[in-house]
């Protein structure tokens, strides 16, 4: 009991200290992609918080699972650095014993990534979506900025505004040039407003400005000033949504269990059973040896947590093409790499039981010829 309450409160400890320190540094990441978007003009400023949060849900099944990793590294390492690990093996707890409680304290974790990678995930890659479609989706004056150059939907035209009022829609300096034709048009107006017509179309009416109409690199241009002038806004075409099979439900995955679909149900469920693999190599894993480097587990754990990770969706690659049956490829991968950490726990522990008499055999031999001698 009291092995158990010391390794939970450790795991519990140091699992929440690295997640948060994961979590910082995803979410700093985000943040300056998703405002440098928002900058640019590709994103919308007022939806930057919400695609933040929509990305950290995408993010936290992978976040878990290593934190867990991690930390059972990290506890178990230190242990073994500050010889606790020497106390508790001398007690009868080996490391088979102590791979039960690891477990344990990964179960809920594993089932809160179930959660995350199978339902909340795909709903959260979905709204993602929507959004961005929806923000490409507006036309060429909802797509201007004050100070920037934007080009139209058409890719025919640049606008350029130098301030707008967003309560009267009333713009500041404006400039246009339109190529659609022939000669290049380019209109320049100390103001303008956005006009609704009573059949859905926007225009743009400038006032108190001036036309340039010309050819570059000829001196034919007509000049015109004009007290007002009208742009018809063009209506911006995208294409629809396609959602492919990571922003699909699981119950739409089901239905219809293509070759896709079942690649990408390989992926959600792996990543829980990624999560028990890893709390299994890390107990070999994690054992110092004075003569190696005190970061080298860490270092090994990173080269297979990659490792790990790439293999997995090259298993979803394949079965999503067709080259693995779903039904080896979902759990061959898993399968393999626990055995490996089992096989490598057993030789640890033998290893270590071989020691230990060996050490106590030279201890009995070393202590012989003192009573021998007294004798």
């Amino acid at each position: 009991m009291i092995f158990k309450r010391a390794l939970r409160q450790e795991l519990n400890f140091t699992t929440g200290v690295v997640f948060m320190v994961l979590v910082t540094l995803v979410l700093t990441n985000l943040m300056i992609r998703v405002l440098g978007n928002a900058a640019s003009g590709t994103a919308n400023p007022k939806d930057a918080l919400v695609l933040i949060g929509l990305g950290m849900i995408n993010y936290l099944p992978i976040l878990l699972t290593a934190s867990v990793f991690v930390a059972i590294l990290m506890v178990l390492t230190r242990w073994y650095k500050d010889s606790e690990m020497v106390i508790w093996q001398s007690a009868g707890i080996s490391l088979l014993k102590i791979l039960r409680p690891i477990l344990n304290f990964t179960a809920p974790i594993a089932v809160a990534i179930a959660v995350l990678s199978i339902f909340a995930s795909p709903w959260a890659s979905e709204k993602s979506a929507t959004i961005k479609q929806r923000f490409q989706q507006r036309d060429d004056i909802s797509m201007l900025a004050p100070g920037q150059f934007r080009e139209s939907s058409g890719n025919n035209r640049v606008f350029f505004i130098e301030s707008m009022n967003p309560e009267t829609d009333v713009i500041k300096n404006v400039f246009v040039t339109d190529f659609g034709k022939e000669r290049q048009l380019v209109a320049v107006a100390k103001e303008g407003f956005i006009q609704n017509l009573t059949s859905g179309e926007k225009q743009l009416v400038l006032e108190t400005g001036r036309r340039y109409e010309g050819t570059p690199g000829n001196t034919d241009f007509r000049i015109t000033e004009f007290d007002k002038y009208t742009v018809k806004l063009e209506d911006k075409v995208v294409d629809p949504i396609i959602n492919g099979p990571r922003t699909l439900p699981a119950w739409v995955l089901i239905q219809d269990l293509n070759k896709a679909h079942l690649g990408e149900i390989l992926w959600r469920i792996g990543l829980p059973l990624m999560v028990f693999v890893f709390a299994i190599i890390a107990i070999p894993l994690s054992y110092m040896d004075p003569r190696r480097g005190r970061y080298t587990a860490l270092i090994m754990a990173v080269l297979l947590y990659f490792t790990y990770s790439n293999l997995l969706k090259l298993m979803q690659a394949w079965v999503s093409t067709g080259k693995l049956s779903f039904s080896i490829g979902w759990w061959l991968l898993h399968v393999v790499i626990a055995l490996i950490g089992l096989t490598l726990i057993i030789y640890r522990q033998n290893r270590s039981i071989t020691l230990f008499g060996r050490y106590k055999k030279w201890t009995l031999s070393k202590s012989s010829p003192k009573q021998n001698g007294g004798q």
